[in-house]
């Protein structure tokens, strides 16, 4: 791998990182709006997915769908078939965390919020373990 291309993995991190501290930090809150909660939930996974295969030298193209992503990864490794599900949670929240009512939906709750921030852990954690971060 390139310096080049460490670089932005590590800024694909970073950026993932963040989402996800702030997302749990946003839960801490007596009233969190918990739709941003999960659309920050959202990011997180699919900047630690790409992160994943950029380091695998996929050529990055935009893409918000994380069962997209996902399969792209189980190309690399089998391992990432464990986080199909937590994908499946997370996809809908671009939209959902995203735009105003006039897409209809029900305001999330806290578990919602709550499964949201589990679901992009484990996605963290396991790209975490296969980039060799501890």
């Amino acid at each position: 791998m390139t310096k080049a291309s460490e670089k932005i993995i590590q800024e694909w991190l970073r950026l993932a990182r963040e989402n996800l501290l702030f997302a749990a930090s946003g839960l801490k809150k007596d009233f969190s709006p918990y739709h941003t909660v999960c659309f920050l939930c959202h990011g997180s996974a699919e900047k630690y997915l790409k992160a994943y295969l950029i380091s695998q030298g996929w050529n990055l193209h935009k893409t918000h769908d994380l069962v997209q992503l996902c399969s792209l990864a189980i190309g690399f490794d089998q391992d990432f078939v464990q986080l199909k599900p937590s994908a499946v949670i997370l996809n809908d929240y671009i939209i959902i965390g995203r735009y105003p009512a006039d897409i209809s939906f029900e305001p999330l709750t806290k578990s919602e919020a709550i499964e949201a921030l589990d679901a992009a852990r484990n996605i963290a954690d396991l790209v975490n373990t296969k980039l060799g971060i501890g």
